[in-house]
């Protein structure tokens, strides 16, 4: 995690520690910029047994993990972060279909050491070791921490998600819905949002529903919205392949 600021406040660090953590966000997908192009990354994000006197009210000191890509490969750096976590080799339910938000209120043992930036202007709070909390009370989260996603838009930015779609585009991509949070306007599983559908009913929707759909030349606005989100499942997977091939990069130190 960087310690810094858009703006020209400087923050502290979260210090050094050795203790109890307790997960209390997995945030959304952002870009970033690899020497294998563009990937979509996302934190997991963790209270410390440790206050932090300087916020009002005082609340426990956070701590993100590295970004990480949505990859269970054995090699992945999710997959190794996990592993560590759990204490245990991920099984093969897990490792087809894991719903990371069954992660929230997960607690853990956890080293956070600080590192310079390269040029020295900056200190960096990582997490060096996460291991599964084995002994003892484990830390519950505070409630006081509000998760990324469910804060309002910084000034600046729109005050809704939702845009109208210019004519002709894809409604899902135009309007800035997160894919995740599109719901199913067909089949069995109509009015569900693609997040609470396992890996395998995503993938059969790409198989079996998206390539009609795609080709279908007067396509509704519930369906614009959903082969856009397949589509972005469907090519982050293909990512994920590709990246797990390559021995993905991503895998640093904690």
């Amino acid at each position: 995690m960087i310690v810094s600021s858009s703006s020209n406040k400087e923050f502290a660090p979260c210090p050094e520690f050795i203790g109890r953590a307790v997960c209390v966000d997995i945030t959304e997908p952002k870009s970033y910029e690899t020497q294998y192009g563009t990937k979509e990354k996302f934190k997991i994000v963790f209270e410390i047994d440790l206050q932090d006197d300087s916020r009002n009210p005082k609340q426990p000191w956070v701590v993100f993990s590295m970004p990480m890509a949505a990859s269970l490969h054995e090699k992945s750096a999710l997959y190794k972060f996990l592993k560590d976590w759990f204490g245990r080799p991920l099984n093969t339910a897990e490792t087809k279909g894991l719903d990371l938000e069954t992660l929230i209120g997960k607690p853990a043992q956890i080293v956070i050491g600080h590192e310079p930036s390269s040029d020295g202007t900056k200190t960096y709070a990582n997490i060096k070791l996460i291991q599964p909390h084995k002994t003892g009370e484990p830390l519950k989260p505070s409630g006081l921490f509000v998760r990324l996603k469910d804060r309002p838009p910084r000034e600046g930015q729109p005050d809704s998600t939702y845009r109208r779609a210019p004519q002709g585009q894809p409604a899902a991509a135009e309007e800035n819905v997160e894919p995740s949070r599109v719901k199913v306007h067909v089949g069995r599983n109509k009015g569900i949002e693609l997040r609470e559908l396992t890996q395998e009913a995503i993938g059969a929707l790409i198989e079996g529903w998206l390539p009609t759909a795609k080709a279908n030349p007067k396509p509704t606005a519930d369906d614009r919205r959903l082969i856009a989100a397949l589509q972005w499942f469907a090519d982050r997977e293909k990512q994920a392949e590709v990246a797990a091939i390559q021995t993905e990069q991503d895998d640093l130190p904690y």
